[in-house]
């Protein structure tokens, strides 16, 4: 399975707190057929949510997890339907989401695309993408700051 695809472009979902976020993500990745316990994916989002917040500010979080629950490292991008309480770092609601999910068998791989999101979030114009650009540009842009 492709890490980050169009199909992993999951629009904008209906989410009125961070843990009907969590539900959407975990239900694409059952979908995608990268988990099949959708209940245990949110748990993993929780959990590690708890050692620290993903918001990383500015609107945009990075919910993640290396978990036993995923079979392949994924990647998937939404946008909230109202922003959210996050806790963010800023303190500001979040509305817009980059998931990883990596199975803990696998490398790093999570800690690397993690590094490279963050890298790419203190651009003006990656954010940008991210926050108001078409489909094919989200997908475009994650695709090259992953590469």
């Amino acid at each position: 399975m492709a890490l980050f695809a169009k199909d992993h472009m999951l629009g904008t979902i209906e989410a009125s707190s961070q843990s009907d976020a969590f539900e959407a993500l975990a239900a694409a990745a059952v979908r995608l057929g990268v988990a099949t316990d959708q209940a245990a994916v949110v748990a993993d989002y929780k959990e590690r949510e708890i050692e620290g917040t993903t918001g990383f500010g500015g609107g945009i979080a990075i919910p993640h997890s290396k978990t036993d629950n995923v079979s392949d490292a994924t990647l998937l991008f939404a946008r909230l339907s109202q922003p959210v309480e996050w806790n963010s770092l800023d303190g500001e609601p979040v509305d817009t989401l980059i998931s990883i999910l990596a199975p803990k068998s696998g490398a790093d791989v999570h800690l690397q695309l993690l590094a490279k999101l963050a890298r790419k979030l203190m651009h003006d114009d990656f954010t940008a993408v991210l926050k108001g650009g078409s489909a094919d540009e989200v997908c475009e842009a994650i695709q090259a700051a992953i590469s």
